[in-house]
């Protein structure tokens, strides 16, 4: 099933127009229209988005062979026919997400600490 197909389903599964999907999630009705007939595919921002609003995973939308994940140029995308769209995350963003992580590894181990001083107590 392709994704234009998915997408026309939950939409009309939820009674829903192509307008209102738009509007929710901040495209033109026009852009959603060509994502539902398979005249074009979203950015996988797009497509995480939808994702969302239907409250589904965004490998449910895509068929399994047609995921991309590329971890050494630090892109990830998917394939549909002979097209291939990939968004390629910036450096900012991964260097901020390891330092969140890190931040979180600091405070699991602060709190560690807490309960081993609390449990000798």
């Amino acid at each position: 099933m392709t994704l234009g197909t998915k997408l026309n389903k939950l939409r009309t599964g939820r009674n829903l127009t192509q307008v209102q999907i738009a509007e929710k999630l901040h495209i033109s009705q026009n852009a959603y229209n060509k994502w539902e007939s398979d005249k074009a595919k979203p950015a996988m921002e797009n497509l995480m988005k939808i994702a969302d609003f239907y409250e589904t995973d965004v490998y449910d939308l895509l068929d399994e062979k047609s995921i991309v994940q590329t971890n050494n140029d630090k892109s990830i995308g998917y394939i549909e026919g002979e097209v291939t769209i990939n968004n390629t995350f910036s450096e900012e963003l991964i260097e901020s997400i390891i330092k969140n992580q890190q931040d979180i590894t600091h405070l699991v181990q602060a709190q560690n600490k807490l309960i081993e001083g609390l449990l000798k107590k």
